[in-house]
């Protein structure tokens, strides 16, 4: 059976300026099926673009997404796209960029007028929540909350948590976060813990010295206690998947295994991702791209990959860190790099 990805078929997320995208839009080179304030959510979910970025996945062509880092997967055997779809059965709102914590990958500091753009497009969507989003959550099975920041750091989230399951009860969530916040009590405040089938917890550290170098304001030990008590909720069956990311810098690649052996211990997936780098010519974010052949940790990386324990099918290293390839000393000694072929 030909790989295809279920996105473009019964998934949107929704940003901020109301832009619709399949999944998310940075994979997707940032391809919208439209805007939810200018158009009718028919008009945009069957529409011309919709079906013409379809039409190229049933090709197999896949050509608006990044494949280096996001993989088409195999379908359900019964599973039968095609370029008109009936409504979504997952929306994820991936706009609210409040956070509790700040990474060195991810926002250093607060942008005050990115914040006051936020907060006028948030308003925006309370105002037309319930006339946009009431028809689309009412035939939806997931809602995914929150990819852009930290859903239990917003007052906002929480707000269109409580929105979402007044309007479908019956409603089940993904849930992304940096689990600090993700607590048994918000849990139960929320009535979330018959309601979540995933959980992905950003982690990128197995100690809290290298957690503490890699996220500023962070609480490496509420982090582990919140984890723990995620772990047996799916021990207990309440939910279905836990997943751990982990995003591999120089910093911490030598913490993989590590992380990997408490992943497996807590019954969840380690998720292994490379760093993307915001900005090419800055110092230090090269300096954190281990994935660089110039980087002078680069083939302690490659070693580190070759470990059996990523063949576990409680790991997952995506495509772009498995295709790495080792490199020869006399390309370091051509880069002036201090580092050595094992």
């Amino acid at each position: 059976m030909s790989k295809i990805c279920k996105h473009p078929f019964n998934s949107i997320q929704i940003q901020n300026t109301g832009e619709v995208y399949c999944c998310c839009c940075y994979w997707t080179n940032f391809y919208s099926f439209g805007n939810i304030f200018e158009q009718s959510f028919d008009e945009i979910w069957n529409g011309e673009k919709a079906q013409k970025f379809r039409e190229q996945f049933l090709k197999q062509e896949f050509k608006y997404c990044k494949l280096n880092e996001c993989e088409p997967f195999l379908p359900d055997k019964d599973y039968k796209p095609s370029l008109v779809c009936e409504y979504p059965k997952q929306i994820e709102f991936s706009y609210d960029r409040r956070c509790n914590v700040r990474c060195i990958f991810c926002r250093n500091e607060i942008n005050k007028e990115e914040e006051i753009y936020n907060r006028e497009k948030e308003h925006k969507i309370e105002k037309n929540f319930d006339s946009i989003f009431t028809p689309i959550l009412e035939r939806a099975e997931i809602v995914e909350l929150n990819s852009a920041g930290e859903l239990f750091a917003s007052k906002h989230s929480i707000e269109i948590v409580k929105k979402v399951i007044k309007i479908n009860p019956n409603i089940k969530f993904k849930i992304i976060s940096n689990g600090i916040l993700f607590t048994k009590e918000i849990i139960e405040a929320l009535d979330l813990k018959e309601r979540m089938i995933t959980v992905t917890i950003s982690m990128h550290s197995a100690t809290e010295k290298t957690y503490n170098k890699l996220v500023k304001h962070g609480n490496f030990k509420k982090l582990i206690e919140n984890v723990k008590y995620l772990s047996q909720l799916k021990k207990q069956g309440f939910l279905q998947n836990l997943q751990l990311n982990f995003v591999v810098t120089s910093i911490n690649y030598n913490e993989m295994i590590k992380f990997a052996h408490f992943a497996k211990k807590m019954e969840a997936k380690a998720f292994f991702i490379n760093y993307h780098r915001q900005i090419d010519d800055n110092k230090l974010e090269k300096e954190l791209d281990i994935s660089l052949p110039t980087n002078k940790n680069y083939n302690k990386l490659i070693k580190i990959l070759k470990n059996p324990i990523f063949n576990e099918n409680y790991c997952y290293v995506n495509d772009y860190l498995k295709n790495l390839k080792p490199i020869s000393q006399n390309f370091l000694n051509l880069f002036n790099i201090k580092g050595r072929v094992k």
